[in-house]
């Protein structure tokens, strides 16, 4: 599997492209509400056909999509945003400042502070990955999307499952935690800051940046990894 559409619920979707050069799977996603749908984050642009293919097939026509939100600012995650009105992206204002003078043009948008209630989301800030780097919730379906915060099995050639709960992979990343602490103290502590935010929202299912999407036992997972690092 190198590219693939992957149903979280009824009205969320994941879109799945696979970049060789880097071993690791991107993801976006897709949101229905009512006749309209949100977009999140847009792959590389190398990716654009397989994107347009994709949203194409869960049925979104250009007219239907209201609002398209980016994690942050990195060139996998908005490759594709003039694909969509600048009016319609919507990006963190750390993030924002970060970016050359033409991508700036492609945000009709920013939002700032550490958090609070966008259009059809809410946000907090997780300044760990970049300045302005974002998890988004949605409150209806309680699918925590969270960027690069959290990354699981993106160094695979095959995802398997794609969303579940993936017992194995939890357990790598604990120790990739564990080591991680032991090896950078202080920004380990950062990134558990950004997991104790989360623990903020009723969350049902991580939907990451790259690779695995984890449905069940969500939060006695992160909080797991919190006392992995302030024990």
């Amino acid at each position: 599997m190198t590219n693939a559409i992957a149903p979280i619920t009824d009205s969320t979707w994941a879109i799945i492209t696979y970049e060789e050069a880097w071993n690791s799977f991107i993801n976006s996603y897709v949101i229905q509400k009512g006749d309209a749908f949100v977009v999140i984050d847009s792959h590389l642009r190398k990716q654009r056909a397989y994107f347009q293919q994709a949203l194409e097939e869960i049925g979104v026509k250009a007219e239907q999509i209201e609002y398209v939100y980016f994690t942050h600012r990195h060139a996998d995650h908005i490759g594709n945003a003039d694909l969509f009105p600048s009016r319609n992206n919507w990006i963190h204002l750390e993030d924002y400042y970060e970016l050359d003078d033409f991508s700036q043009t492609l945000f009709g948008h920013t939002f700032t502070g550490t958090g609070g209630d966008l259009p059809v989301l809410r946000f907090r800030q997780l300044p760990f990955h970049t300045e302005g780097s974002v998890a988004f919730f949605d409150p209806q379906s309680k699918v925590c999307f969270v960027g690069d915060h959290l990354i699981f099995g993106e160094s695979k050639a095959e995802l398997g499952q794609i969303v579940g709960t993936e017992d194995e992979c939890r357990t790598a990343y604990k120790e990739y935690v564990k080591a991680f602490a032991q090896k950078e103290p202080e920004r380990a502590l950062t990134y558990v800051a950004g997991l104790e935010i989360l623990l903020d929202w009723p969350i049902e299912c991580l939907a990451t940046g790259h690779g695995l999407i984890f449905q069940g036992e969500i939060v006695p997972f992160i909080q797991e990894l919190i006392s992995l690092v302030k024990p």
